[in-house]
């Protein structure tokens, strides 16, 4: 019997809500892909999610317990079918240094692995990670990527390219960082759309939806996960599918600041145009 692949998903955890590992794991059961889960972080909630309250209990957990249970994995097989490796929140840079060691060895074991990098660093204008952080994804993370999947400030910090207003300044700022597969999730569109751009070498795609006035914590996270697992599946329009299940996600909960619970329905794909670079 053939075994399925096995997708290594490195990210947040928190104990109510969607966000972090909890949002990116529905993305995965949808496509019928296995996982391996690896917390960077325990913490009772997203800090917005109760806004009355102090900041959520709990932490980052050690980087050193990360490559302690990777080695292990190792050992015990888990991961000898690994096809992808999905990252997310990193919360120092000793953990960028470990996600840097741990993709590295899986590289190593198999040259087809996919790593796909979400630079978790900020939002709407503000870094809410150290600089330290956006210098270790620069440095020590995209370089090792064959995917990433920056929004418009984030690619604006990692690639020093400013005034992200148009598209070929969004292009510019993207294949500055120099990762085979860039999908900028946040780029320029007419007031009431939300665009987003796939970058690579060989073509350029744009998809547009409309832009719900306010949408879920852990959006990000899900998109993420789905275009990887889409990407996995071999789906030529992963970008429009993603893009159309996460606009129906947000105009269905337009009410509440976290995702539903239930799982996730792949939405028919939104219009995926081929532009000039």
């Amino acid at each position: 019997m053939q075994r399925k692949p096995i997708v290594l998903v490195i990210s947040s955890q928190v104990v109510s809500g969607q966000v972090g590992l909890k949002a990116i794991m529905p993305a995965f059961r949808a496509l019928e892909l296995q996982t391996v889960t690896l917390p960077t972080t325990l913490l009772t909630a997203h800090p917005a999610a109760f806004p009355k309250m102090a900041k959520p209990a709990g932490g980052a957990l050690p980087a050193e317990q990360m490559l302690e249970m990777v080695d292990w994995l190792l050992e015990a097989g888990a991961l000898d079918d690994c096809a992808a490796v999905l990252t997310g929140y990193l919360p120092t840079p000793d953990h960028i240094a470990a996600v840097a060691q741990i993709v590295s060895q899986l590289k190593a074991r198999n040259a087809d692995l996919i790593y796909a990098c979400d630079p978790i660093c900020g939002d709407n204008g503000k870094l809410y990670l150290p600089e330290t952080i956006v210098a270790g994804l620069r440095q020590s993370l995209l370089p090792l990527a064959d995917i990433a999947t920056p929004n418009l400030f984030e690619l604006e910090q990692l690639s020093g390219v400013s005034s992200l207003d148009d598209t070929q300044n969004c292009l510019q700022a993207a294949r500055a960082l120099g990762v085979a597969k860039l999908l900028i999730t946040s780029a320029p569109a007419p007031e009431a759309r939300i665009a987003c751009l796939s970058v690579s070498p060989e073509e350029v795609l744009r998809c547009e939806t409309a832009r719900a006035p306010k949408a879920p914590h852990g959006m990000g996270d899900l998109f993420s996960g789905l275009y990887l697992a889409l990407h996995l599946k071999g789906e030529p329009k992963a970008l429009g599918v993603a893009c159309a299940t996460l606009a129906q996600i947000a105009s269905d909960n337009l009410e509440t600041t976290q995702l539903p619970h239930g799982p996730v329905r792949l939405a028919p794909a939104a219009i995926q145009e081929k532009i000039n670079f």
